[in-house]
Protein backbone atom coordinates (compact mmCIF):
# COMPACT_ATOMS: atom_id res chain seq x y z
CA UNK A 1 0.00 0.00 0.00
CA UNK A 2 1.38 3.12 -1.11
CA UNK A 3 0.60 6.46 1.39
CA UNK A 4 -0.43 9.43 -0.19
CA UNK A 5 1.43 12.65 0.32
CA UNK A 6 -1.11 14.29 3.48
CA UNK A 7 -0.94 10.53 5.06
CA UNK A 8 2.76 11.08 5.42
CA UNK A 9 2.58 14.56 6.70
CA UNK A 10 -0.42 12.93 9.38
CA UNK A 11 1.75 10.80 10.41
CA UNK A 12 4.86 12.43 11.06
CA UNK A 13 2.55 15.02 12.93
CA UNK A 14 1.42 12.62 15.05
CA UNK A 15 5.10 10.93 15.67
CA UNK A 16 6.36 14.55 16.20
CA UNK A 17 4.10 15.24 18.92
CA UNK A 18 3.88 11.97 20.56
CA UNK A 19 7.81 12.78 20.63
CA UNK A 20 7.45 16.57 22.21
CA UNK A 21 5.07 15.57 24.82
CA UNK A 22 7.13 13.05 25.63
CA UNK A 23 10.04 15.14 26.25
CA UNK A 24 8.70 18.57 26.64
CA UNK A 25 5.19 17.66 28.91
CA UNK A 26 5.79 20.59 31.36
CA UNK A 27 7.70 23.15 29.13
CA UNK A 28 4.18 22.86 26.69
CA UNK A 29 1.80 23.47 29.37
CA UNK A 30 3.69 25.97 31.29
CA UNK A 31 4.97 29.18 29.84
CA UNK A 32 8.45 30.87 31.29
CA UNK A 33 7.19 34.32 32.21
CA UNK A 34 10.81 35.40 32.45
CA UNK A 35 11.07 38.58 30.26
CA UNK A 36 14.52 39.52 30.97
CA UNK A 37 16.26 42.09 28.35
CA UNK A 38 17.89 39.35 26.76
CA UNK A 39 14.61 37.35 25.96
CA UNK A 40 12.70 40.52 24.76
CA UNK A 41 15.72 40.82 22.49
CA UNK A 42 15.89 37.69 21.20
CA UNK A 43 11.90 37.61 20.50
CA UNK A 44 12.18 41.09 19.26
CA UNK A 45 15.07 40.13 16.73
CA UNK A 46 13.18 36.39 15.60
CA UNK A 47 10.06 38.37 14.74
CA UNK A 48 12.32 40.41 12.26
CA UNK A 49 14.06 37.10 11.11
CA UNK A 50 10.96 35.66 10.70
CA UNK A 51 9.51 38.63 9.04
CA UNK A 52 13.06 38.94 6.44
CA UNK A 53 12.34 35.20 5.58
CA UNK A 54 8.32 35.82 4.58
CA UNK A 55 10.41 38.45 2.18
CA UNK A 56 12.88 36.01 0.90
CA UNK A 57 10.96 33.17 0.80
CA UNK A 58 7.94 35.24 -1.34
CA UNK A 59 10.64 36.68 -3.46
CA UNK A 60 12.47 32.84 -4.48
CA UNK A 61 9.55 30.75 -4.56
CA UNK A 62 6.39 29.92 -7.05
CA UNK A 63 3.11 28.42 -6.68
CA UNK A 64 2.97 26.92 -9.94
CA UNK A 65 -0.69 28.36 -10.33
CA UNK A 66 -2.36 26.24 -7.65
CA UNK A 67 -5.44 27.30 -6.24
CA UNK A 68 -4.96 28.85 -2.36
CA UNK A 69 -6.41 26.21 0.07
CA UNK A 70 -7.40 28.17 3.15
CA UNK A 71 -8.10 25.07 5.17
CA UNK A 72 -4.50 23.74 4.27
CA UNK A 73 -2.94 26.92 5.53
CA UNK A 74 -4.16 26.88 8.39
CA UNK A 75 -4.05 22.93 9.07
CA UNK A 76 -0.05 23.28 8.04
CA UNK A 77 0.51 26.34 9.45
CA UNK A 78 -0.93 25.11 13.14
CA UNK A 79 0.20 21.52 12.87
CA UNK A 80 3.35 21.82 11.32
CA UNK A 81 4.52 24.62 13.32
CA UNK A 82 3.78 22.91 16.94
CA UNK A 83 5.01 19.10 15.41
CA UNK A 84 8.44 19.85 14.13
CA UNK A 85 9.41 22.90 16.42
CA UNK A 86 9.13 19.81 18.94
CA UNK A 87 11.22 17.61 16.74
CA UNK A 88 13.50 20.03 16.42
CA UNK A 89 13.70 20.61 20.13
CA UNK A 90 14.12 17.13 20.58
CA UNK A 91 16.90 16.29 19.11
CA UNK A 92 18.57 19.45 20.36
CA UNK A 93 18.13 18.32 23.23
CA UNK A 94 19.37 14.76 22.25
CA UNK A 95 22.72 16.65 21.51
CA UNK A 96 22.59 18.50 24.30
CA UNK A 97 22.84 15.59 26.42
CA UNK A 98 25.35 13.54 24.52
CA UNK A 99 27.86 16.44 24.86
CA UNK A 100 26.79 16.97 28.65
CA UNK A 101 28.71 13.30 28.90
CA UNK A 102 31.80 15.35 28.36
CA UNK A 103 31.90 18.41 29.79
CA UNK A 104 29.06 20.96 31.65
CA UNK A 105 29.99 23.88 29.69
CA UNK A 106 27.21 26.06 28.08
CA UNK A 107 28.70 26.90 25.56
CA UNK A 108 29.77 23.34 24.52
CA UNK A 109 26.46 22.26 25.59
CA UNK A 110 24.62 24.72 23.27
CA UNK A 111 26.66 23.73 20.15
CA UNK A 112 26.07 20.29 20.44
CA UNK A 113 21.85 20.97 20.50
CA UNK A 114 22.47 23.47 18.18
CA UNK A 115 24.28 21.05 15.29
CA UNK A 116 22.03 18.07 16.03
CA UNK A 117 18.84 20.90 15.45
CA UNK A 118 20.66 21.91 11.97
CA UNK A 119 21.23 18.28 11.19
CA UNK A 120 17.70 17.21 11.79
CA UNK A 121 16.23 20.27 9.70
CA UNK A 122 18.88 19.87 6.54
CA UNK A 123 17.76 15.89 6.60
CA UNK A 124 14.09 16.05 7.76
CA UNK A 125 13.69 18.92 5.01
CA UNK A 126 15.80 17.69 2.31
CA UNK A 127 14.65 14.10 2.61
CA UNK A 128 10.77 14.64 3.52
CA UNK A 129 9.94 18.14 2.24
CA UNK A 130 11.48 18.68 -1.00
CA UNK A 131 10.10 15.16 -2.14
CA UNK A 132 6.59 15.95 -0.72
CA UNK A 133 5.66 19.45 -1.58
CA UNK A 134 5.36 20.25 -5.39
CA UNK A 135 7.97 22.13 -6.91
CA UNK A 136 7.78 25.52 -5.87
CA UNK A 137 11.52 27.45 -5.89
CA UNK A 138 12.53 29.95 -8.40
CA UNK A 139 15.86 28.71 -9.36
CA UNK A 140 16.35 32.38 -10.93
CA UNK A 141 15.60 34.69 -8.30
CA UNK A 142 18.08 37.17 -7.29
CA UNK A 143 16.35 35.95 -3.07
CA UNK A 144 17.26 32.92 -3.14
CA UNK A 145 21.18 33.07 -2.17
CA UNK A 146 19.76 34.62 0.83
CA UNK A 147 17.40 31.43 1.83
CA UNK A 148 19.83 29.42 3.70
CA UNK A 149 21.67 32.40 5.79
CA UNK A 150 17.91 33.08 6.73
CA UNK A 151 17.32 30.10 7.46
CA UNK A 152 20.21 29.15 9.71
CA UNK A 153 19.15 32.75 11.77
CA UNK A 154 15.99 31.87 12.02
CA UNK A 155 17.24 28.09 13.52
CA UNK A 156 20.18 30.45 15.81
CA UNK A 157 17.01 32.48 17.09
CA UNK A 158 15.05 29.39 17.89
CA UNK A 159 18.15 27.17 19.67
CA UNK A 160 19.01 30.37 22.09
CA UNK A 161 15.36 30.94 22.70
CA UNK A 162 14.98 27.24 23.93
CA UNK A 163 18.76 26.89 25.39
CA UNK A 164 18.23 29.89 27.58
CA UNK A 165 14.07 30.06 28.53
CA UNK A 166 13.03 26.39 27.33
CA UNK A 167 10.18 28.63 25.39
CA UNK A 168 8.11 26.03 23.30
CA UNK A 169 5.31 28.19 22.86
CA UNK A 170 6.81 31.75 21.38
CA UNK A 171 8.48 29.08 18.56
CA UNK A 172 5.65 27.56 18.10
CA UNK A 173 3.80 30.84 16.88
CA UNK A 174 7.44 31.75 15.21
CA UNK A 175 7.27 28.49 13.15
CA UNK A 176 3.81 28.79 12.07
CA UNK A 177 4.74 32.44 10.67
CA UNK A 178 7.37 30.27 8.87
CA UNK A 179 4.88 27.81 7.59
CA UNK A 180 2.29 30.02 7.07
CA UNK A 181 4.14 32.34 4.97
CA UNK A 182 5.87 28.91 2.52
CA UNK A 183 1.70 27.69 2.33
CA UNK A 184 0.90 30.84 1.50
CA UNK A 185 2.96 31.09 -1.49
CA UNK A 186 3.38 27.23 -2.41
CA UNK A 187 -0.41 26.60 -2.20
CA UNK A 188 -0.55 22.72 -1.92
CA UNK A 189 -3.30 21.20 -0.60
CA UNK A 190 -3.28 17.96 2.27
CA UNK A 191 -6.64 16.90 1.48
CA UNK A 192 -5.75 15.88 -2.34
Amino acid sequence: MEWSVPMKIFTYWFIAIIIGLAFFRKETFTFNRDFDTRRILLLGASLLIVGFNAYVYSNSTFDGGRSLDIASVILFTVGNGIAETFMFYAVFVVGERLVGFATKNSLALFIGGFVFFMVYSGLIHGLFWIELLPEHVNQASPFKPLFMPTQILIAGSWALSFFWYRDLPSVFVLHGLVDLTMALNVKFSLFG
